[in-house]
C-alpha cells in the first residue's frame, strides 16, 4: 500500500506538470487541442464543459498581451491549484491528466517547452521549479513524528 503523504506529493507535482503545460499551450499552435482536450478532462469529472472553457478562454487572452510568459507564468497557480482538487475529488483522474500531459507536450513548438515543467520525485526530495522566473518549493520530505516517551523520529 503506498504510503499517503508520497502519494500526495506525487499528485502535487503531477499537478503542477498538469497546469504548466497547459499555460505553456496557450497562444501556440497547439492550443485549440488543448483547450478541448482540457475541457473534456474535467467534464468527464462533472464539471460543465463551457465554464472551464470560458476560464481557459479568458486565461489565454491574458497570455495574447504585451508580456504573455509573465501572462502564462502567474496562470500556473490557478490551475495547479484547479487540478489539485479534481484529483482530490477523482484520484482515479490521475491517470486521464498523465495523458493529457502527453499529448499536449508532444503537439507543443519546441520553444514553448522549455516552459513546461516535468517533476518526478519520491521519497525524500526537494523539488524546486523555476518558471518565468517565479520559483515554486516543493518539500517532499515525511514530517516528524513523535516516537516513545516524546522522541523525535524521522
Amino acid at each position: 500500500m503506498p504510503d499517503p503523504q508520497e502519494a500526495q506529493q506525487l499528485v502535487e507535482a503531477l499537478a503542477l506538470t498538469g497546469a504548466s503545460t497547459v499555460a505553456a499551450a496557450m497562444g501556440t499552435d497547439a492550443w485549440q487541442a488543448t483547450r478541448g482536450w482540457t475541457a473534456r478532462f474535467f467534464q468527464r469529472r462533472g464539471h460543465s464543459a463551457g465554464e472551464v472553457e470560458r476560464q481557459l478562454d479568458n486565461d489565454a487572452a491574458l497570455v495574447a498581451g504585451e508580456d504573455a510568459d509573465a501572462a502564462r507564468s502567474e496562470l500556473v497557480g490557478p490551475w495547479r491549484r484547479r487540478l489539485l482538487a479534481l484529483l482530490s475529488e477523482d484520484p482515479q483522474a490521475v491517470a486521464d491528466l498523465k495523458e493529457l500531459i502527453d499529448l499536449v507536450q508532444s503537439r507543443l513548438p519546441a520553444d514553448a517547452r522549455g516552459s513546461t515543467q516535468n517533476v518526478r520525485v519520491s521519497g525524500h526530495a526537494i523539488a524546486n521549479v523555476v518558471q518565468g522566473g517565479n520559483q515554486y518549493n516543493h518539500f517532499m520530505d515525511r514530517p516528524r513524528q513523535e516516537g516513545p516517551e516524546g522522541e523525535a523520529s524521522v
